[in-house]
Parts: structure tokens; sequence; C-alpha cells
């Protein structure tokens, strides 16, 4: 991968910083001559390591650690996706909240949730949300159409995180690397981010199973036997999800 000390438009690039670096530690900090290394995906950065190393050695290490995490660029690149849904979501909560108190208690919607809602939904999402008869189309009816489409969306890019992950017994995550400060929040492991939406991920497409070999059997004409062969699915199960 290559290594930079300036940011550039496009790319997955490394850029290195030699010098002091500071960690955190309990309620205070120490320092040490080490070096910083910034996984960048052209302006955005992905993930950052900061290593203690002596000068003479910190080309050397620096170098190596960019060619482990390598591997992992595209992975990462997906991980940023995964997240905007999951802030895009969390930006949902307190307005869906917001729109259940009203349609419980029959009052209007406060302007300012209602007019997130607007500007965050699609016009099909408008569309559908009036012709509910909710006593708000714009509170709880608008909300549960964009949360939905967050909820799939998030589901959609954890299986392209799936998609993109290298073999995780070959190309280990140094346990130095982490995420981008979120919210003033720090030192969160991007091996364990990484792990839990790659799990998250293959949940999605484990429950995907029974009705793609049901879709397969009955509407593309693929046999049961063919599945069993393609998938190592036993012929029991097969039979159970298509019955007769």
């Amino acid at each position: 991968m290559d290594i930079t000390t300036e940011p550039r438009a496009a790319g997955l690039y490394v850029i290195q910083q030699t010098g002091m670096q500071q960690w955190a530690e309990d309620h205070g900090t120490w320092q040490a001559h080490g070096v910083r290394l910034d996984l960048m995906d052209g302006p955005a950065r992905l993930a950052v390591c900061k290593l203690e190393v002596p000068q003479s050695r910190a080309e050397a290490r620096a170098q190596a650690v960019a060619e482990e995490i390598e591997p992992w660029g595209l992975t990462l690149r997906a991980l940023a996706a995964v997240a905007e849904a999951r802030a895009w979501q969390a930006r949902l909560v307190p307005l869906i909240v917001a729109a259940d108190e009203a349609e419980r208690n029959m009052w209007p919607l406060e302007d300012y949730a209602r007019d997130e809602l607007v500007s965050y939904a699609t016009p099909a999402e408008i569309e559908k949300a009036k012709s509910s008869d909710a006593y708000e189309w714009a509170g709880m009816p608008l909300a549960r159409l964009i949360a939905a489409r967050w909820r799939d969306e998030l589901t959609a890019r954890q299986r392209r995180l799936l998609a993109t992950a290298p073999d995780v017994t070959v190309h280990p995550i140094h346990p130095a690397w982490e995420q981008p400060p979120l919210f003033g929040v720090t030192g969160v492991s991007t091996a364990q981010v990484v792990a839990r939406e790659l799990l998250a991920g293959w949940a999605a497409v484990r429950d995907l199973r029974d009705p793609l070999i049901t879709w397969a059997v009955r509407d593309a004409g693929v046999t049961r036997t063919q599945v069993q062969q393609t998938t190592g699915v036993s012929r029991s199960t097969i039979n159970r999800l298509l019955p007769g």
C-alpha cells in the first residue's frame, strides 16, 4: 500500500507521521517516539494506528504494518459505509420517539421533528405515508418507512462488508489499529468493530438460506439434487423446506 505524508483526493493509501506520539492512559496521557499511520480513502480517514518504535526502525515498521492492513482496505471502506448507515439510524431515534409520543397522545407532531422526517424521506415514502389513515402522516407512518429503508440499507452494507473481507485466519488486524474518533469517543478497536459487523453480515446472509433454497427450486427451476450438491445442505433439510 502506498505510504505518503500528504492527503490525496482519491484511493486507498496510508499517511505516515514519525516522531513523538501520544497515547491515552487511565486519566492521563503518555508520550514516546513512534510512528502514526492513518489509513485513508481519499480525504476520509478509515483507521488510525500508533506504534511505539525507535526512530531507526520507524520506516521499516511502518511499511510492515501498512502491508498487513492492505488486504483489509476494501473492507474498511465498506465499514465506513456501515457506520454511515448506523449513524442515520441513530439520527432517527429521537424523531421516532417524538412521533410515537404524538401518535399515542393524538397531538400534533412538533415542527422540528416533522420537518426533519420529511427531509429524510424519499418522494415514494412521502406518498405512501400520505395514504395512511394515521393521525399525522408525517409522524409514525413516515418514520416507519424511513427506518425500514435504513434497516434494509444497513443489512445490504453489512453483506457487502462480508463479501470484501479477506481470510481472517491469514490476515489478522494489528491490535493497534483503532477507529477514527467519533463524537469524542476514542480508542475503539478496529478489529473488534470489524468482527462485530462481519458477524452481523454473516447472520444476514445465513438468514437468506431457507428463502433462497425455496426460490431456487420453486421459481428458478433448480432441482433438489442440484441444491444439495451446490450448497451441501442435507436432502432432509431441503425436503423440510419444500414439502410435497
